[in-house]
């Protein structure tokens, strides 16, 4: 797997797999209005950690080299 933007989408359903499974297991009971939302909000939070660090290291790495 490469690392232009376009083989960077492949993390999106690793992170969603993360999101779920991680959910699955820390909640005791399964409402799936409230799975659902805490499912959405992880994998939003996740998406957004993950798209800042690929755009500093990015930036990291083009300045290095240029």
């Amino acid at each position: 797997i490469g690392t232009d933007p376009a083989s960077m989408l492949w993390m999106f359903p690793l992170l969603a797999a993360i999101a779920i499974i991680y959910k699955t297991t820390k909640m005791r009971v399964l409402f799936w209005g409230r799975f659902i939302r805490e499912v959405l909000v992880l994998f939003v939070t996740l998406s957004g950690f993950m798209i800042s660090a690929i755009i500093v290291l990015n930036l990291i790495t083009w300045l290095a080299t240029s």
